[in-house]
């Protein structure tokens, strides 16, 4: 049964000390008194990667029973934070997840299997125009597939350290009702704050999440908006998908050029093979109707006909060996010969080779010489063995002491031994890559 709560007045105070307290939206946009440039600022502090901040909640004890037994409904309860000395009044929370981070942590008899469960806050979910330092929403990733808990920081800010638009991250301890409930990463929420913050036409255009221009019908695209639903004009994807459709092998990059930032989507396409994340926009699984990729998003501008990706869900990233490939194997995405009959890879889900997409499959062979280009320019910076190690020893100084008291978490030592190896990881991806370029 879906769980429904009144809030009897919007007068309810958001209690709150700082500069996090409420601020009315306008028409459901961008607040009149807060620009782009303030967003960004006001949440610095939520973003500050230099130290461990503390989450409290408190949940009414009946909220929270409910919560952990139904976590995949993905439904908020009320709760009250406390943060640095600020309190915020009746926000939303709730257990987070897709398919394989939320429904697979239970077993077919609906018992927790792993360790710890994502989680999202919402602080307009009871209060409309609420904020948290200018934010509407956080995200608590779990990292329960990721034993070195640095995944999600390495590889977002490799993203946007190479110029790709992409979330910020921090560390946080988070406790419900006294009882700490371990150390998550803080992912930033990509929604209509967050395009207005990064994007030069004022970023109030269209945020899709997982829609891939294939489809020249506009209601898949009108499911995948995350903003401005109720105008709900989606023509530039469709136009998009029309053009990606109709190209040649001789006018596919001159498309592309028009229709997106080529360089900016080939520096996201050398990161995003650099760390492996084979569950983006080159996995793809095909469950009886049309095959899709996920994980990721577009944005799409207001003054004129461009999109830029943006990537999410960095969880199944630097795994060794590629999961995809090895135990499943299924092609990589530049194997433009493969078969492209769909293979079974797990759970009854059957994967096909990405490059049989033709997106993807052109960009691997038309656009093969720019991608190398920046993914040499990333091996001999950022992805530097050098660079990353260091990177690696940063986390590991920041980290260390809370991991050695996560009760939901791996051992110091188990925790350690995985940090140690990180390197050997990180070794076996640039070696793979480096096994494929010129």
């Amino acid at each position: 049964m879906l769980r429904f709560y009144f809030i009897a007045s919007a007068a309810v105070a958001l209690a709150a000390c700082g500069s996090g307290g409420f601020q009315p939206d306008v028409d459901g946009g961008a607040p009149a008194e807060i620009d782009a440039g303030s967003i960004l600022e006001d949440s610095e502090i939520v973003f500050d990667e230099s130290v461990i901040r503390v989450y409290e909640l408190e949940v009414a004890a009946a909220d929270w029973q409910w919560l952990n037994d139904n976590a995949t409904l993905e439904e908020y309860v009320p709760a009250t934070l406390r943060w640095e000395g600020e309190t915020y009044e009746n926000i939303g929370i709730r257990y987070k997840g897709g398919f394989g981070s939320l429904f697979f942590c239970f077993d077919g008899q609906g018992n927790l299997i792993c360790d710890k469960l994502s989680l999202k806050l919402k602080f307009n979910e009871y209060i409309p125009g609420a904020r948290f330092h200018g934010l509407k929403r956080l995200n608590f990733h779990s990292m329960e597939k990721d034993p070195t808990k640095m995944h999600d920081a390495i590889g977002y800010k490799l993203f946007r350290d190479n110029g790709v638009i992409a979330p910020r991250t921090s560390y946080a301890r988070f406790v419900v009702n006294g009882e700490s409930q371990g150390l998550f990463v803080v992912v930033e929420q990509i929604d209509g704050r967050f395009a207005r913050s990064r994007y030069s036409d004022g970023g109030e255009g269209n945020v899709y999440k997982e829609v891939w221009p294939v489809s020249t019908d506009p209601a898949p695209y009108i499911a995948a908006l995350k903003t401005n639903k109720t105008i709900a004009n989606v023509d530039k994807m469709v136009r998009f998908a029309e053009a990606l459709g109709a190209a040649t092998d001789a006018t596919f990059v001159q498309v592309l050029e028009q229709w997106t930032d080529v360089d900016q989507l080939m520096r996201y396409m050398a990161v995003a093979r650099l760390i492996d994340h084979w569950d983006g926009i080159v996995g793809w699984y095909c469950t009886g109707g049309p095959c899709f990729n996920h994980n990721y998003l577009f944005y799409e501008s207001t003054t004129e006909d461009k999109l830029w990706l943006i990537p999410w869900d960095l969880d199944h990233t630097f795994e060794e060996p590629s999961p995809i490939r090895t135990f499943f194997g299924m092609p990589d995405w530049d194997d433009t010969g493969a078969d492209c009959t769909p293979i079974p890879i797990f759970s009854g889900i059957q994967g096909r080779a990405p490059a049989c997409d033709q997106f993807i499959g052109r960009m691997a062979t038309l656009l093969w010489d720019r991608y190398v280009a920046a993914t040499n320019t990333l091996l001999a910076n950022d992805f530097q063995t050098a660079s990353m190690q260091a990177r690696i020893a940063e986390l590991e100084q920041l980290i260390s002491a809370e991991v050695a008291v996560d009760p939901r978490g791996p051992t110091a030592a188990e925790w350690q031994n995985s940090v140690n190896g990180f390197d050997t990881t990180v070794g076996l991806k640039r070696a793979y890559i480096e096994g494929k370029l010129p």
